[in-house]
């Protein structure tokens, strides 16, 4: 298990930062990507793999100084293994609605490998290369 945060623009995951049970390492290159790109990230979200859905204080301070530091106001978000937090201007919303990644957040936190199709056999893989003329 690892956090692990996505910075995101609309629904395409711009970064991904992996970091330890407890904590994402504070990189000076993801400071960089939110300044770059403050005015088209629509979210960043990170996984608490402990299951703690609520902002830690570590959180908190973090969200205002980015948002103080670039004067835009972000939806952020905190994913667990059941649960899907978030917070826009101290506004804190439980969310139903799953974006496509939210599965993948969450694999990539909880080390759960999706599930894997069987591989095609030799007369599938033949059937789906002919053409049809």
């Amino acid at each position: 298990m690892r956090e692990v945060c996505f910075i995101l623009v609309g629904e395409k995951i711009l970064r991904v930062y992996f970091g330890s049970e407890t904590s994402i390492p504070d990189l000076r290159e993801r400071w960089e990507v939110i300044w770059e790109h403050r005015h088209e990230i629509t979210e960043i979200a990170h996984s608490h793999p402990g299951n703690f859905l609520a902002f830690s204080g570590e959180d908190l301070t973090t969200m205002q100084a980015v948002e103080a530091g670039t004067g835009c106001q972000f939806v952020w978000s905190i994913v667990t293994r059941d649960g899907f937090l978030s917070s826009k201007g101290g506004a804190e919303l439980l969310r139903a609605a799953a974006p496509w990644w939210l599965g993948f957040i969450r694999r990539l936190s909880y080390d759960e490998s999706p599930r894997r199709l069987p591989s095609p056999t030799n007369q599938e893989r033949k059937q789906t290369n002919e053409c049809a003329d």
